[in-house]
């Protein structure tokens, strides 16, 4: 039997590591996408120590080039599951943010995620089940100040799955978002580094609910759903 393949960006870390190590478990074959390779060896280090297979692949997302030549060293294979994890997080009121600062949100959350999924469609639609699943976040429901880059980058994502949902349905390939609340990851601690960690979202709740969307039996999907910790207000 053919073992099942992911590609997950933002893979060195947080959540990302988290479903890959979720996925070896499972015995899915993932492929790490990020940009530090030392951290996307790590990750595979750990995938192999459960018994499951790796690959490493360090690129920057907001590089066309780079994710083109990714996608072309997988023309003809089959892509199972994508999970596009990959962002970054930014607080600053609309005065106090560049335009850098606003592209940068952009193009690494949602126009990566965009063009990643175009880029492997041929290969998903090789798979008998397949799922491309976006990690949103909690801001595509409660509006929340200094960080509006980065809500609209999320709120983008949330319709861009909706419309590719609606556009491969008759394909029966999956596409759904999930939008964790504030997650204990690196980029939380990041932004809020005296924030109570009890009352975080352990990034293995995360990945195991991407597992379940993923597993889904072909045909079946649902919608854009949050999850979060009800010990955060």
């Amino acid at each position: 039997m053919r073992t099942k393949t992911a590609v997950i960006t933002g893979a060195g870390q947080g959540t990302g590591r988290a479903i890959a190590l979720r996925f070896a478990k499972a015995g899915i074959g993932t492929l790490l996408l990020g940009r530090t390779e030392r951290k996307l060896r790590r990750v595979a280090e750990e995938v192999s120590a459960l018994g499951g297979e790796a690959s490493v692949h360090p690129l920057d997302l907001t590089d066309d080039a780079a994710v083109a030549a990714f996608g072309g060293a997988l023309d003809g294979e089959t892509v199972d599951i994508l999970v596009n994890c990959a962002g970054d997080w930014l607080i600053s009121l609309m005065d106090d943010t560049s335009n850098e600062q606003l592209d940068h949100i952009l193009r690494l959350n949602l126009r990566a995620p965009y063009i990643l999924s175009r880029l492997l469609l041929p290969n998903l639609r090789r798979s008998e089940n397949a799922s491309i699943i976006n990690i949103g976040s909690m801001v595509t429901t409660i509006s929340v100040p200094t960080v509006s880059a980065y809500t609209a980058a999320k709120v983008g994502l949330k319709g861009l799955t909706g419309s590719l949902a609606a556009e491969l349905k008759p394909e029966r390939i999956r596409v759904v978002m999930i939008s964790p609340g504030p997650a204990d990851t690196p980029m939380r601690a990041a932004a809020s580094p005296d924030i109570d960690k009890t009352r975080l979202l352990p990034p293995e709740t995360i990945a195991d609910m991407v597992y379940a969307v993923a597993t889904l039996p072909r045909g079946i999907s649902t919608s854009d759903f949050l999850l979060y910790s009800m010990a955060w207000e």
